[in-house]
């Protein structure tokens, strides 16, 4: 009988029980079933979370048991531009400490207990650019340094990162890139595309930015990788888009929902280092400008407009189940 390593050039170890999924395509031969077996890659799904308390389009940060949302704007709401803050442990939203100033498309990083809301966008009481940066230690948002930068060019950047090792990059058509120590902010080397309305995922020294767009109604599926020092480009999304959500690391990250033409989109991408691949899993609600946080297995969406000029309080949470065990056969 001709054998597996005969066919591959490689031995197959052999397991009396399945032994915990770790990769993909594993190969084991199960002595007790008598069958050769292998991890299989799942996609996540989608399940319907607790509603936040105030529906609007927020930034936030954080993991999906532990996000805290913050700003954003909404038609109903007076004044349009929110200084509400909200977190979610879970299962609930509960009431945090409000803003000092509030608005909309901050660059945002950290923690539930450690956040960063900077820059933006408010018309409250009037149009304005506010470039002040704002800490949140979990029950109070403290005024820090201002944004080095002129005043609308941070206006819908994305950021990653730590409260003391955070990253922004991009803008209303900009390329600049700026890192945040807790206390200023200090000038980097610049994007290769400039653009706002993108998401972001990783760390101050590993970070991707993905979509977005270049200040006209286009969507774009440009990413670029971060690596501490300088940003280079890397494989496209699939589906061009803005105001996306996104969560995860460099290396492991979510794109989900966003402005994707013809209008607002459900869909999710999933990154492996590489590539995007569209997965099968969409939100209930498709939405744009949306708060995005967690990972690229256990992520949250949360807020978000459904079409001008409405806005949603939905909250959702993604799960992967990462891999399951199939038997091999010959059909």
């Amino acid at each position: 009988m001709t054998t597996y390593k005969e066919i591959f050039g490689k031995y197959v170890k052999n397991y009396s029980s399945d032994p915990t999924a770790d990769a993909e395509g594993q190969i084991w031969y199960n002595t007790t079933s008598g069958t050769f077996k292998t991890n299989v890659n799942l996609f996540g799904v989608w399940a319907a979370g607790a509603n936040m308390a105030t529906a609007r389009n927020p930034d936030g940060v954080g993991i999906q048991t532990a996000t805290v949302v913050f700003g954003g704007n909404s038609p109903t709401l007076s004044p349009t531009h929110s200084n509400l803050t909200e977190e979610y442990d879970g299962s609930t939203w509960s009431p945090g400490g409000n803003m000092n100033v509030g608005r909309r498309q901050m660059v945002a990083f950290g923690t539930q207990t450690a956040a960063v809301g900077a820059a933006g966008y408010t018309n409250t009481p009037s149009p304005s650019f506010p470039m002040a940066t704002e800490e949140y230690d979990g029950s109070t948002w403290t005024i820090g340094n201002n944004v080095n930068s002129p005043p609308t060019d941070i206006l819908a950047g994305a950021g990653t990162g730590t409260l003391t090792a955070g990253l922004a990059f991009g803008g209303y058509v900009i390329t600049a890139t700026r890192s945040y120590d807790g206390t200023n902010w200090t000038a980097v080397n610049s994007m290769n595309t400039g653009r706002g309305y993108l998401a972001g995922a990783g760390t101050q020294t590993a970070s991707l930015a993905f979509g977005g767009n270049s200040g006209g109604p286009e969507t774009m599926t440009n990413t670029e990788s971060w690596n501490g020092t300088s940003w280079t480009s890397v494989n496209s999304l699939n589906t061009g888009r803005r105001n996306v959500g996104g969560a995860g690391i460099q290396t492991a990250a979510l794109a989900f929902g966003g402005v994707a033409a013809p209008g607002v989109t459900a869909a999710t991408e999933s990154w492996n280092g590489t590539s995007w691949t569209t997965t099968p899993a969409t939100m209930a609600t498709a939405r744009g400008s949306l708060a995005g946080t967690g990972s690229q297995t256990l992520a949250l969406g949360a807020g978000g407009y459904t079409s001008a000029p409405g806005s949603s309080n939905a909250t959702e949470e993604y799960t992967d189940p990462s891999f399951s065990t199939k038997t091999i056969t010959t059909s």
